[in-house]
């Protein structure tokens, strides 16, 4: 391993203090995740071989970015990206940075959906479109429908559908089907969830920095997907299927919103950490 060159040594020394005296729980990670972004490398291949010298203006520009994160602003709003199931997505404030549990719910979708098969999906509350473009990229054969309320989440999905180059992913706006006509086989769904009153529960990194459109919702956090269940039995055709993100603690009160017999097959699939974390119905 090539010893990193002084003024690069100093500049992560640097850049890691001052995170970890903010209480950063990553700081060296934070630190060294900004500089490789700004460098165009990988984190692993600075530490590994680093380059000799860093470009004029980096300096001043690496330390812009961890006044930021100190400011709690997350990395990946600084950088401006975030992988995703295998792809780099366009990430700022006007959409939520995916999460690792989000990828389950792809894999889920995947996994129990046949290929080869022409089917067309909704993607509610599509965001950065992270959801309907993985789909639409792993599924060429079907038709991917992303929704957002916010037209400012659009602009980031529709910017992500083309550079990955998601040809059958088109992009609506609208409060969940109120603007969108017809029927899906496939909806899926990482709807806000949070209740208001747990916003100063949350790290002050989402609680200040991510949309609250997109994180909080009414009556416990459980209205919007109430009101997403209802109208998605109207939205689905016979047999067609809805996966719906939720809340680690929401399994009970969700599981009734299926209750009224239209709905058969549900089920609930558990994250990584063992949480019940996606709702999962067949309309019959």
């Amino acid at each position: 391993m090539v010893p990193l060159n002084s003024e690069l040594a100093t500049l992560l020394a640097e850049g890691k203090k001052a995170l970890a005296v903010t209480g950063c729980p990553t700081p060296e990670l934070d630190a060294g995740f900004l500089m490789a972004d700004l460098l165009g490398i990988e984190r692993a291949q600075m530490l590994l071989d680093p380059p000799a010298s860093i470009p004029p203006g980096a300096a001043e520009t690496f330390r812009r970015r961890i006044a930021r994160r100190v400011a709690g602003e997350p990395v990946h709003y600084i950088t401006g990206k975030k992988e995703f199931y295998n792809h780099t997505f366009k990430v700022n404030p006007a959409v939520l940075i995916p999460r690792p549990e989000t990828e389950e719910m792809v894999e889920a979708v995947l996994k129990q959906s046949p290929r080869g098969v022409a089917l067309t999906v909704a993607d509610v509350g599509t965001g950065s479109g992270c959801i309907g473009i993985s789909l639409g990229l792993e599924r060429p054969e079907w038709r991917v429908t992303a929704i957002d309320l916010s037209a400012a989440a659009l602009d980031i999905g529709r910017e992500n559908a083309a550079r990955l180059g998601a040809v059958n992913v088109s992009f609506v706006q609208s409060d969940l089907f109120a603007a969108l006509p017809g029927q899906f086989d496939i909806i899926v769904s990482n709807p806000p969830y949070v209740d208001h009153g747990a916003k100063n529960a949350l790290q002050v990194e989402v609680r200040k920095f991510e949309p609250p459109l997109a994180l909080f919702a009414a009556e416990r956090g459980l209205a919007v997907i109430r009101e997403l269940v209802a109208q998605s039995a109207e939205r689905l055709r016979p047999s067609g299927v809805i996966f719906c993100e939720i809340g680690y603690d929401q399994k009970e009160a969700v599981q009734k919103f299926f209750e009224d017999g239209l709905w058969t097959d549900v089920t609930f699939l558990k994250d990584i950490s063992g949480h019940d974390r996606i709702a999962r119905a067949a309309r019959r």
